[in-house]
């Protein structure tokens, strides 16, 4: 998905917002600010592309994850809230609530907004899945590609998040599913470290991409999760940058033909909401066949 004029000024506000809790110093914030607004004025595919070179100029620079301690936060947060998610499945059709469970939760994105997460995400996820409706389409081929796929990849999104990903993954079969997170630190996005840290990895079988970039880039991403890739029936896919890296990219010699991809994700800027014909907040459930 090509970027649009409105993620500059996106883009410039979250490395301002990143920059300032830092400590560099006056000086070498000035100088950081100054690279990663030229890297922003570049060309890129998609924004998550844009985003990767933007924390390849802040790795050079300090050698700390400035998400780090906001991911662990998250992640137990939403610990402490899985018995009660547990109990939101219960109180329904389990699948169709942990997949509204599972979309909710992707509202926990530091890329967005600078909004702390904090106990009241309780009061949020409250508010928010019993509004979530799960188009019956989208629902009736999601539930027949699970039962018709001998091998279905779950892209992961955000720390926190995971924990979502987790209960939806166990009530699907875990047995043909292989969880994929991010290579490295990048924004809020989930990695091995945070997957080990909720114990997904004693659930499901969990991979890398081998690359830093905030959704998906197949020239960048290791052999191992480009295997995956080819040898999935199935596709599911959270959040926004995942969508935006693959809902157009060129994957015929990357995937089987015929394959589906189902993206689940909030809508949280107006280029995705103008894309995708909805509007900022919304939830959508997108399915693409190869």
């Amino acid at each position: 998905m090509k970027p649009t004029y409105h993620c500059i000024p996106c883009h410039i506000n979250h490395i301002y917002r990143v920059i300032s809790v830092l400590n560099l110093g006056a000086d070498t914030a000035f100088e950081l600010m100054k690279e990663l607004t030229s890297i922003i004025a570049g060309d890129f595919s998609c924004p998550p592309d844009c985003a990767y070179e933007m924390y390849k100029s802040i790795r050079r620079r300090i050698d700390i994850d400035p998400f780090a301690e906001i991911k662990k936060e998250s992640n137990a947060l939403m610990m402490t809230l899985l018995p009660r998610l547990k109990s939101v499945v219960l109180s329904g059709n389990t699948l169709k609530q942990a997949m509204r469970i599972a979309l909710a939760a992707n509202l926990i994105d530091y890329g967005i907004s600078a909004h702390t997460y904090n106990d009241d995400i309780a009061l949020q996820f409250a508010n928010i899945v019993d509004d979530i409706t799960i188009p019956e389409d989208f629902y009736t081929q999601f539930i027949a590609s699970v039962a018709h796929s001998k091998k279905i990849l779950y892209i992961a999104d955000n720390a926190g998040e995971i924990v979502a990903d987790m209960l939806l993954i166990q009530h699907l079969p875990v047995g043909k599913i292989t969880c994929v997170v991010r290579g490295g630190p990048i924004i809020n996005d989930a990695t091995m470290e945070d997957a080990k840290q909720i114990g997904l990895d004693a659930v499901v079988r969990v991979i890398t991409t081998g690359d830093y970039t905030p959704g998906i880039n197949l020239n960048r991403s290791s052999k191992d999760f480009l295997y995956e890739l080819s040898q999935a029936d199935m596709i599911i896919l959270k959040g926004q940058g995942n969508f935006e890296t693959m809902i157009d990219a060129d994957v015929d010699s990357f995937v089987k033909k015929g394959m589906k991809m189902f993206f689940m994700f909030k809508v949280k800027c107006l280029p995705v909401a103008e894309f995708t014909q909805k509007k900022v907040g919304d939830s959508a459930f997108i399915i693409r066949e190869i």
